[in-house]
């Protein structure tokens, strides 16, 4: 057989899927397990971000970021780690209002924001950048 002769015979002998006698028992019995899996994937997926919303709120309603105060009863290296995260906090305000004043936006002012409202703004800032990736992604695809 030459190569010309060899694809369409192949192509013909493929071209019908052959039928079985339980063809239609198997197809049926595999869209009751992909049912069934499906509702299982779907109920522990529920559940799993039901109790994962549930934590994530009590843990923001509970949040007490307060390192500036200090009280009596504290001892002097939960102090030192207090202020190390203030002074921390404040040289990153530093850093971020210098880059802001090399690009030229002198006037944006990020002393005024508390750890909160910076957090949730990194937060709204990754939430868009991993929004354009997906976009991006789902053209290439």
């Amino acid at each position: 057989m030459s190569v010309d002769e060899f694809d369409p015979a192949i192509e013909r002998l493929f071209a019908k899927a052959p039928a079985f006698a339980d063809s239609a028992q198997f197809e049926a019995s595999l869209a009751a397990k992909l049912n069934t899996s499906s509702r299982f994937r779907t109920t522990a997926l529920s559940i799993a971000g039901l109790v994962g919303g549930v934590i994530a709120v009590r843990e923001v309603l509970s949040v007490d970021f307060n390192f500036a105060s200090s009280s009596a009863s504290a001892s002097a290296g939960v102090q030192s780690a207090g202020q190390g995260l203030t002074m921390a906090g404040v040289d990153g305000g530093l850093a971020i209002q210098s880059l802001l004043d090399r690009l030229g936006l002198t006037g944006m002012d990020m002393g005024s924001m508390g750890g909160m409202q910076l957090f949730w703004a990194t937060a709204g800032v990754l939430v868009a950048l991993l929004a354009a990736g997906v976009v991006k992604l789902s053209q290439e695809i």
